[in-house]
């Protein structure tokens, strides 16, 4: 049940942030430069699990703790969407190259925050007069593209 709850964020999560549009233009002569750190990691991922994108992410990664259930592929796919959410790139949470490592304590974060988003979903579903089929919410709702969310102001 936790297998397909985490795979239905996950879907909902990657589903969401491709519709999402930047808001902020960048001149088209100054590219991103996350975006280009992000890309490059996600090519080097990509290239190191090539004929096992399609295998189960829990047999192609170590140490996954909240993730599991999908092809190893949407994991990269979805890990660039979320430190785009949180406008960082892989180093925030990882250590580069030693992706399995749990030296960063940000990467214990973004776990409990994983789990948080799967409770307030499962917790969405039981609300009545909700006006969406699938209410749900991810990173991006409440990170918008910065790390820290903003606050309301008094």
């Amino acid at each position: 049940m936790k297998t397909m709850v985490t795979f239905l964020v996950l879907v909902g999560t990657l589903l969401f942030l491709a519709k999402c549009k930047q808001t902020v233009a960048l001149p088209a002569t100054l590219p991103d430069s996350l975006a280009v750190d992000r890309a490059k990691y996600v090519a080097r991922v990509s290239q190191m699990i090539k004929g096992r994108d399609q295998v189960a992410v829990d047999s192609v990664f170590q140490n996954l703790k909240v993730l599991g259930g999908f092809p190893a592929e949407n994991l990269v796919f979805a890990m660039e969407k979320w430190s785009e959410a949180l406008g960082v790139s892989c180093d925030h949470c990882h250590v580069l190259n030693e992706w399995h490592s749990d030296t960063k304590p940000e990467k214990e974060i973004a776990r409990q925050m994983v789990n948080l988003g799967e409770r307030i979903n499962t917790d969405l579903q039981k609300i009545s007069g909700i006006k969406s089929e699938r209410p749900g919410v991810n990173c991006f709702t409440c990170h918008r593209g910065e790390l820290k969310p903003a606050r309301r102001k008094k």
